[in-house]
């Protein structure tokens, strides 16, 4: 059976299209026009969902810290570093945060004797020493993310310097502040 085509115009609603082999040149500009768009559209959910995971983490580590203020890109380095270090890390966090928020814990002693002996205390105790001294462990080694801004070394900021860190000019430890012993007069 032959179908004959006409030279008549069909209304698109009573159009029919055969997509079974040769879906056709509209079909395939549009899943090439589509390829190109979604990974920066995979990119942006991403990053969505990590902006809301920072923000989380953020506020409990200014919870946790005590702190009014801490810098979000040291944070973001040390979240990364800490969820490398537990794969679990993120999950727990985000509960510790939700612990926090609730406003039934007046400080981070409080959340602490409250959570201690399960793995949140494990979490919490991470997350502390993390911006206290700007390491993290992962895999068993000592994983460095900052040392200028490790909170363990603001107290002594205004009279000391960090040690690792020269206080003078390059050689300067090398020199003697007081004279050679022998130098020095004898009466």
């Amino acid at each position: 059976m032959t179908r004959m085509q006409s030279d008549q115009p069909v209304p698109i609603d009573r159009q029919t299209f055969d997509v079974g082999a040769n879906p056709g040149r509209r079909k395939v500009l549009a899943l090439v026009i589509a390829s190109t768009l979604l990974p920066p559209l995979a990119r942006a959910a991403s990053s969505v969902a990590t902006g809301t995971a920072g923000e989380r983490f953020m506020a409990l580590s200014l919870f946790a810290t005590g702190r009014s203020k801490l810098d979000p890109q040291i944070g973001a380095k040390l979240l990364a570093a800490l969820r490398e270090s537990d794969a679990s890390f993120a999950g727990v966090a985000d509960s510790l945060a939700a612990d926090a928020a609730s406003g039934k814990y007046p400080d981070v002693e409080g959340l602490e004797s409250t959570i201690r002996g399960t793995p949140k205390h494990a979490a919490l105790l991470a997350l502390v020493s993390a911006w206290y001294t700007g390491t993290v462990s992962v895999k068993g080694k000592p994983q460095f993310i900052t040392l200028g801004e490790a909170l363990m070394y603001q107290p002594i900021a205004d009279g000391s310097h960090i040690p690792g860190n020269c206080a003078g000019a390059t050689n300067s430890w090398a020199d003697l502040p007081y004279p050679a012993l022998d130098a020095i007069p004898r009466f």
